[in-house]
């Protein structure tokens, strides 16, 4: 009879335990399906947000500068690349900003030469930074939406002011070529002028009084 009665307290302990850590699953579960669905619900707000936010516009080059920018190839596929807008989910951004990280990282090595300067360098480099920071935040757990958003505001300024510096360097070059041209035709025509603008005063020759004796 003292047993049974044990081995029933037991079940009912077993039983009760059970139960507890049933119901503490289900609490669990219940938990993990709000959180997923909390954490879609925010990828989902932060890729409407980077749809709208994902427009770049590029500053107009002058036709000298597009030739320039045209020839260089790698640039040229950053920007097509750049401006070619994700339409699907959240992981369509990431996979994006990692090919223009790939294509980002070639560019300081393929500057053609006439762009081949300090500033250039470093206007690259500040928009390979904040592209690798952009890719960051974008594969984190909870993307800062915040946060992503200014970066790709920031990246379109950069790219901008890349351009800038662009015309910059090719407006430049056009001045000192000028001065140049300038200097080249002082160097083989400025004697040739400044004698026409100065003329030298000539000596009158004196002219020779024959003596009596020679005229004789």
């Amino acid at each position: 009879m003292f047993s049974k009665y044990f081995a029933m307290n037991k079940l009912l302990k077993y039983s009760f335990l059970f139960a507890v850590i049933l119901v503490s699953c289900k609490k669990e579960d219940r938990s993990e399906a709000v959180e997923v669905q909390r954490a879609l619900k925010e990828k989902e707000l932060v890729f409407n947000s980077l749809s709208k936010a994902w427009n770049f516009s590029s500053q107009q080059l002058t036709p000298e500068s597009e030739v320039i920018v045209q020839s260089w190839n790698e640039w040229r596929l950053f920007i097509n690349e750049l401006n070619q807008k994700p339409k699907s989910t959240i992981n369509a951004f990431k996979l994006k900003t990692k090919n223009l990280v790939k294509k980002a990282d070639v560019l300081p090595s393929t500057i053609p030469n006439r762009l081949n300067k300090p500033k250039i360098k470093a206007r690259l480099s500040a928009l390979i930074t904040k592209l690798k920071a952009l890719d960051m935040f974008l594969n984190i757990d909870r993307i800062p939406e915040k946060r992503v958003i200014e970066l790709v505001n920031d990246l379109n300024l950069e790219v901008n002011a890349f351009n800038g510096q662009i015309e910059e360097i090719v407006r430049r070059s056009k001045i000192q070529m000028e001065e140049g041209e300038v200097e080249m035709i002082k160097r083989a025509g400025g004697k040739k002028v400044d004698t026409l603008a100065n003329p030298q005063p000539q000596t009158p020759q004196k002219e020779e009084i024959k003596s009596f004796e020679e005229i004789k």
